[in-house]
């Protein structure tokens, strides 16, 4: 027994949806993306600071020295100096 096949027609055009028809790129919507990116990426690079900033402030209590004479590492250097809040 064979089954058969539902005739389907050859064209495979999208459904036509009323109110819905995209005549130009989506600038918004790319917009939106690269902002939440930035955005992302300045929370991590504050975060990053401030925890690096305490690592410091904690290796200079162990030490008994003053902050100014602890040498933080690159990736520390390189967060503090990337932050324009710390």
């Amino acid at each position: 027994m064979k089954i058969g096949l539902s005739r389907q027609s050859a064209s495979h055009r999208s459904p036509e949806l009323e109110g819905f028809e995209l005549r130009r790129r989506p600038f918004r919507g790319y917009a939106l993306l690269a902002s939440s990116a930035l955005g992302a990426l300045a929370v991590l690079i504050f975060f990053g600071a401030w925890a690096s900033s305490d690592r410091i402030e904690d290796r200079a209590l162990a030490t008994g020295v003053p902050v100014s004479h602890v040498e933080g590492k690159w990736f520390e250097k390189g967060l503090l100096l990337a932050c324009p809040l710390h």
